[in-house]
């Protein structure tokens, strides 16, 4: 019996969350990540540690072409996914695994611990991810680009396309615009300097000021930004530029931002849309984990709170 080519499947490992103790919000994030890919993928399957090898079991025997897990991959006594998967997997694809622990490990050191196992069930690929959401989203950056052809050649349908042509790489990695400033963003134009006839896919990230935080109204927003924040800024679009062929541009506003206008945006413009869609992902989490820019926010209550601020 051969695999669906189209179908995914998404389990959580997570006696808490089982249990409706907390909701899960890794498993949501695979789902889309599959979805987008263009697998009929269900919603996330949540079970119980004790209970994922059967999960699997089951999940496996209706013969999905990609099953991915969240959650048991620690070092904890209750972590029990890896050894659940592994007996199922006959060929394991560790290059998958050591592009994983390496993207992590750029920003979040303790992304080693992860006990991650990725590989062929027969016709299914199977990887195992953190229960953490970024340790999710990690795992679906570095899937991106190669899930589409893992998925053809395990069903013999890859094809070997020719390579772009010279112009494409000429016309890549290359940032078009890193700014931080206090008027309205302006999008639009960001983009028409990002796109060229050689792109041919556009991924846009517009960041928009929201009316709430954690559960709690808020009013206001006012964003204040370090000196070095736009050299910052033209740093972390560079540095993904250098790795992805993308042509990409951001810009992030200061000072008072109205609820539901527009504060930060990233374009990037690519020949293929999955080099688009990673590095446009992957400059808007660095953006925000490491160029200096933080926001005071007034809550309905009219109490104030720094966010984004590190000690």
């Amino acid at each position: 019996m051969t695999t669906t080519p189209r179908t995914a499947a998404v389990i959580v490992a997570s006696t808490r969350a089982a249990a409706g103790i907390y909701e899960d919000r890794s498993g949501p994030i695979a789902v889309d990540f599959l979805r987008r890919m263009g697998f009929d993928t269900p919603d996330a399957t949540v079970v119980a540690d004790a209970e994922i090898g059967a999960a699997v079991r089951a999940a496996l025997a209706r013969r999905p072409a990609v099953l991915l897990t969240s959650g048991g991959t620690g070092i904890s006594p209750d972590d029990a996914t890896v050894e659940a998967v592994t007996p199922f997997i006959d060929r394991e694809l560790p290059g998958v695994v050591h592009a994983f622990y390496a993207h992590g490990a750029q920003h979040v050191p303790t992304a080693v611990l992860s006990r991650a196992v990725a590989g062929m069930a027969g016709s299914t690929f199977v990887m195992t991810l953190p229960g953490s959401t970024g340790g999710v989203r990690d795992g679906c950056t570095v899937l991106e680009p190669i899930l589409e052809h893992i998925v053809e050649l395990a069903h013999g349908t890859a094809a070997h396309p020719k390579p772009d042509p010279d112009y494409v790489a000429a016309q890549t990695g290359q940032v078009v615009g890193g700014v931080v400033t206090d008027a309205p963003l302006d999008p639009e134009a960001l983009a028409a300097d990002a796109v060229t006839q050689a792109m041919g896919a556009l991924v846009r990230f517009d960041g928009i000021v929201r009316n709430h935080d954690h559960g709690d109204p808020v009013a206001a927003l006012t964003y204040e930004a370090h000196p070095s924040a736009e050299v910052e800024l033209t740093r972390v679009l560079t540095e993904v530029a250098a790795v992805h062929p993308v042509r990409i541009g951001a810009a992030h506003r200061v000072g008072p931002v109205p609820i539901g206008e527009l504060a930060f945006v990233v374009v990037a413009a690519a020949a293929h849309r999955g080099d688009a869609f990673t590095a446009c992902q992957a400059a808007a989490d660095r953006v925000k984990a490491e160029v200096p820019i933080w926001k005071e926010q007034t809550m309905a209550d009219g109490t104030t709170e720094w966010v984004g601020l590190n000690g």
